[in-house]
Formats: C-alpha cells, structure tokens, sequence
C-alpha cells in the first residue's frame, strides 16, 4: 500500500508543478528535523552553527541541503514554479533511494522545464522532489538548478541524479 500511496501523491505534486501550483507543493510538503551529530554535516551548511536544523530543505547542483522555514520555502517554491515556461514541464522519472523498507527509502520524482529569460534565451533547469514517509509520503526535499549547472557537478546529471530516477522514466 505504501508505494501505491507514493504515487497517488507524487501525481499530485507533478500536476502542482505542471500547473505552477506552488501553494499546493507546499501542502504536499513536510518540514523535518535534523540533529547535526546523526549526519553526514558537510552537506548541511547550517550545522555550522545549530546543533538542530528544523524546517524545509532546499538543495541544488551543489548537494547542500539548506534547511529554511515555512515562509522562505514557499519562496523557493514560488520563484522555481512562476519562472517555469507554461508547457515545457516534464517528468524524467521516479528514482528509489535506500532498502525495500517504505520507511527506510526516499523517492525522487525529478523533472525538468525551460525558463525563459527577459531577453527571451531559455535555460533549461532541473528539479526533484524528494519524498519520505511518516504516516503519509510528503516532500522533505526539493532540488532546482539549472541543467548547465548540474552538468558542471555530474557528468549525466539525467540519468545520475536523484538516485538514477532518469533511469526509471515516469509511466503514465
């Protein structure tokens, strides 16, 4: 039932996206807590200072995950859903992170979409939610940069990133 459940809520999150709903990602999301001495600390720039993160992660090309509140992840989430170009969302596919135990693995539903800039030169970018359970699968994760940007990272960003999930195309 878990991973029926996953994807009745990773179609829910890929049609938020496609409709550049970032209230409804929001939703769909869960904020978590992150004690410093149980991590690997050199992705997580705020154990610099905080023995605790708590709050929404926000990472890119980079892999720092930077735990924010409530009101500046919905920044994040506004400013990579209004600058998508309306029609050039899709879906690369579902990548499975971590043992055949719904509780123990995460789910990566990546995508990429073109943003056009004012002088009318689109980038492509690309994104992934990344997807726990705790009762319900919720976003715990969101990736975004530019495609360019993750290429300079890893050599096949489509198919290496987000636990090989351009490996495992979306179904409709």
């Amino acid at each position: 039932m878990a991973d029926e459940a996953f994807c009745a809520t990773a179609t829910e999150a890929a049609n938020a996206l496609a409709m550049r709903d970032a209230n409804t990602l929001l939703a769909l999301s869960r904020a978590d807590m992150i004690v410093c001495a149980e991590i690997a600390v050199e992705y997580f720039p705020g154990c610099e200072t905080r023995e605790v993160l708590e709050g929404h992660g926000v990472s890119g090309p980079d892999l720092l995950v930077n735990v924010v509140d409530e009101p500046e992840y919905l920044v994040h989430l506004r400013g990579a859903t209004e600058e998508l170009d309306s029609g050039s969302m899709q879906i690369l596919g579902v990548g499975t992170c971590g043992p055949d135990s719904p509780g123990q693995r995460t789910y990566h539903l990546s995508w990429t979409a073109a943003v056009t800039d004012g002088d009318g030169t689109a980038t492509q970018v690309l994104g992934s939610f990344e997807f726990n359970l705790v009762d319900t699968w919720r976003i715990v994760l969101f990736y975004v940069g530019t495609q360019e940007s993750w290429e300079a990272e890893q050599p096949d960003p489509l198919h290496e990133s987000f636990c090989e999930a351009g490996r495992t195309p979306w179904l409709d």
